[in-house]
């Protein structure tokens, strides 16, 4: 079953770290932050997006949808604890990509404030991809993400009403004259559940 749709936390106020560089100094940010951990992904390319997963090291897409530095658009890393965010900026050079990592701990006192919220991902039939391990989430008005089979739970049966969400933590900060607005978002999981 899904958290709750809105969901207040306190996190230790810690700033996101920024970096840039050529895709393999990015890449290796990526590797030192998510050695030994499996995490979600949700890539971006000029040519489709997709849910895919990140292991030993490596990004797992679909065959038909292989990962080509040069069509990147934006990419997400993200579990629980971390993310990592690369984008393409028109302001840099054709091979240089912006990287943020978020590190969040969560701490009864923090002095940061983030709310935790559910979007629901567009997709009401999955059926079976033509790569082994891949699924295909589509919906009558013609959207089609491609997701892995690992970040589906196994007893999940998509339907108008039974549907998956990717959960986001939105960060809070506050102007000098103590107005509150969002300052940064992270992608923190995905779930499974019914639409209330």
């Amino acid at each position: 079953m899904p958290s709750n749709p809105l969901k207040l936390i306190k996190l230790k106020d810690q700033k996101p770290s920024l970096h840039s560089g050529n895709w393999d100094y990015i890449e290796e940010q990526i590797k030192e932050h998510f050695k030994g951990k499996t995490a979600a992904t949700l890539v971006m390319m000029n040519h489709g997006v997709c849910l895919g997963t990140f292991e030993d090291g490596k990004l797992l897409l679909s065959a038909s949808q292989p990962f080509q530095p040069e069509h990147l658009r934006s990419l997400r890393v993200f579990d629980q604890d971390c993310e990592c965010y690369v984008w393409k900026s028109s302001m840099d050079d054709e091979d240089v990509f912006r990287l943020r990592i978020r590190l969040d701990v969560e701490e009864e006192n923090g002095g940061l404030d983030a709310v935790e919220a559910r979007q629901l991902l567009w997709g009401t039939h999955l059926a079976e991809g033509d790569d082994k391990g891949w699924n295909v989430l589509t919906e009558k008005r013609g959207i089609e993400l491609r997701i892995h089979s690992t970040l589906i739970p196994e007893d999940a049966h998509i339907d108008e009403r039974n549907r998956l969400w990717l959960v986001t933590r939105n960060y809070i900060d506050y102007t000098p004259a103590g107005q509150a607005g969002y300052v940064d978002c992270r992608f923190v999981k995905i779930e499974y559940g019914r639409e209330e």
